[in-house]
This record gives C-alpha cells, structure tokens and sequence, in this order.
C-alpha cells in the first residue's frame, strides 16, 4: 500500500570511496526523510562509504561475489517486482544496465539512469549497451553538460535527459586544518611548498604526467613535497615510477584517507591533469578549500574552472606544461591566492549540497508525475 512518501530505491555496485559513491551518500542523506522513504541497494558488500548513512536511510546489499554472479541479480528483481517502489536510480553504467532491466518487472516504477562521466574512447560494446539501456529508461540525470550531450548523441530525446551537478558539504572543505603533526606525519618540513592531487589511482587521472612533470618542478623547488591521494590499481606502477625518476623522497602515496579537508589544507597548489571526467567531485573540493588549480581543460573540469579567474588550464598529457604552471603558482603567491579565492566563491555560489538535493527532488517529482 503506497503511503504518502515518495519510495526511492538506490542501485549502486559498491558505496566505496569514489565520486559517484559519495554523491549518492550525501543525496540520500540529504533528503527530507518525511518526504523520502530512501533505501540503497549495494550489488556487492556495501563498502566503507556505508559507515556515513545515516539513520533514516536504509542499506541493503545483494551480496554478489562477483558482478557475474546471476543469483544475487534475480534476487533484485524479485524485490523490485515485488515491493514496486515509485524510483529506481542508478548511477554507473553496470548499475545502469541492471536498473533498466529490472525495471521491466516494475513498469510501475520510473527508473532513472546516469552519466558520470564522458569516455573519450567509449567501446562499441558499452556504446550499444548504452544505446539500449538509457532508451529504456524513464530519466537520465547527467552531472555535467558534456554529459548529457553525450547521452543525447546516443539517441536518447534531450525531455528525458536533465543535469544535476555535484554538491558537497562545502563547510567541511572550507575549514580543514592541516596541523604540524600531519605535516610531520609525511616527513614535510615546515617552510616546504605541497603540491597534491585527490583521486582514484587509475591511468585517466593523469597522475604519470604529474609525476613526469614533477621531476621539472624540482628543478627549481628541491624542497618541495607532493601528495598523491587516493587508492587504485596503478599504484605499484606509480610507485616504480617515482624510482625509475628519483622523487621517491618527495612523493606521498598515503592511499585513501578520511581526513581529505584536513589533506587539502596541507596543499598549496591542486594538480588535477585528468584525460576525461564527468564532473569530479575532487576538484570540487579543491575549489570550497579555495587552492590554486591547475587542471585540463576536459568536459566537465571545464564546467567547474575557468582558465585565469578560478584556475590555469594546461593541455593533456603535456608534462612540461603542467610543471611550468605548478612552478608559476608556487612562485607568483598572489596569482595563487587570487585564483584560489575565486574557486571557492564559485564552489559556494554553484555547487552546494542543497543546490544538488534540490535539483534531483525536482527531477523526482518529474518522474513519479509522468508515471
């Protein structure tokens, strides 16, 4: 029996530490629990980022071992067919296919898709499952522009297409505090400069370009330190490279953290040289702690900086220019300052955690209309 709430069913894979998994932590915490009757579904075990639901939301995981596992999938459409909630939203494309399947048990439910990022060398495979999946949904909520584009090239009608950016709770960026203990915690002198970077250790974050172009920045700060935060699987390859370029001594690789203000406050320059995004939550924090951002100039970093008012633009994969431009803003302080506090008010003004709730309730409210 359909009670006055509004009952929505999250699918996500895993609530790991990642970009897509803290948005929908922070939506689901966000909304109006007399409004919301929310519940998030983890495909496999439901990963540290579970620790911070609250309460009133409720997590359930279908215990896959594998995402070929068949069993915990025809569990999820027994559930949805049976309990037939008004939403169903996922975010990432094996969610995504899931969510548009399952959903053909429960034509009563509006199933509302993703687009987290923009691949720049999407597979013909993905691209047909793509095709066929986000027709078969009822809404797609891209975090970016550039994203919805991409979906509306794949034949989908640009009505059933919305964006909704990334919010974070921009307070907790604003006041990290970067004691000297965290510093001696790296083995930082006090007067050195910090240069980091947050983000999955994966090859389209850019993080060998920074580090080729770290090599250079030493030439000219020897003191300086670099902080390369996050976990992935090209961290023993990032490691080697550190000492086949001699920087080991200057290069942090601390994996993933939960102390990500604090880290950031620690940084005097943020270095995001991505190949492609959606729209990265990384950065966004960067922006509310208000550093100097050197990144590319990719859809969806390109939706968040603007070259010369909040941030420099270097091209991809261009080491020597990314290094020039991290050498730029560590010597000319107040163009760093400037650009720093321009990011910020642009976080402030653009990219709230309630901008971001309130813009998915109105697509809520769309879908369970059309229903």
């Amino acid at each position: 029996m359909r009670t006055s709430q509004t009952d929505i069913w999250y699918l996500i894979g895993t609530l790991s530490v990642g970009g897509a998994e803290r948005t929908l932590v922070d939506l689901a915490n966000g909304l109006d629990p007399d409004q919301f009757d929310v519940t998030i579904w983890t495909i496999v075990e439901p990963g540290p980022l579970a620790a911070d639901i609250e309460d009133h939301v409720t997590v359930r995981s279908l215990e896959a071992t594998s995402k070929a596992d068949v069993f915990p999938v025809l569990r999820f459409i027994s559930a949805l067919y049976r309990h037939r909630p008004d939403i169903l939203q996922s975010f990432l494309f094996y969610d995504n296919t899931l969510a548009t399947l399952a959903g053909i048990f429960s034509p009563e439910t509006a199933v509302i898709t993703g687009v987290r990022s923009v691949p720049n060398d999407p597979s013909m495979t993905r691209s047909l499952v793509r095709r066929v999946t986000h027709r078969l949904a009822d809404h797609i909520v891209s975090n970016s522009e550039a994203g919805a584009d991409f979906i509306v090239e794949h034949s989908v009608d640009p009505d059933r297409v919305s964006v909704v950016r990334n919010g974070r709770d921009l307070e907790a960026y604003r006041n990290g505090t970067a004691t000297p203990e965290l510093r001696d915690s790296f083995e930082i002198p006090s007067e050195a400069p910090v240069v980091g970077t947050v983000g999955r250790l994966i090859e389209r974050k850019g993080h060998y370009d920074l580090l080729e172009a770290w090599s250079v920045v030493l030439d000219r700060y020897p003191d300086a330190h670099l902080l390369i935060v996050g976990d992935g699987p090209e961290r023993e390859e990032l490691e080697a490279r550190t000492r086949e370029l001699g920087v080991v001594e200057t290069v942090h690789l601390p994996g993933t953290r939960d102390d990500i203000p604090d880290l950031l406050d620690l940084m005097d320059v943020f270095a995001f040289p991505s190949h492609f995004e959606g729209l990265p939550g990384a950065l966004l924090e960067a922006m509310a702690a208000g550093l100097p951002i050197v990144t590319t100039p990719i859809d969806g970093n390109s939706e968040l900086v603007t070259d010369g008012e909040s941030g420099v633009y270097v091209p991809v994969s261009d080491p020597e220019s990314l290094a020039a431009a991290i050498r730029t803003l560590l010597s000319d302080r107040q163009l760093a300052r400037r650009l720093g506090t321009s990011a910020s008010n642009a976080a402030q003004t653009q990219f709230s955690l309630e901008k971001m709730t309130s813009g998915f309730e109105t697509v809520y409210c769309g879908a369970a209309k059309r229903k």
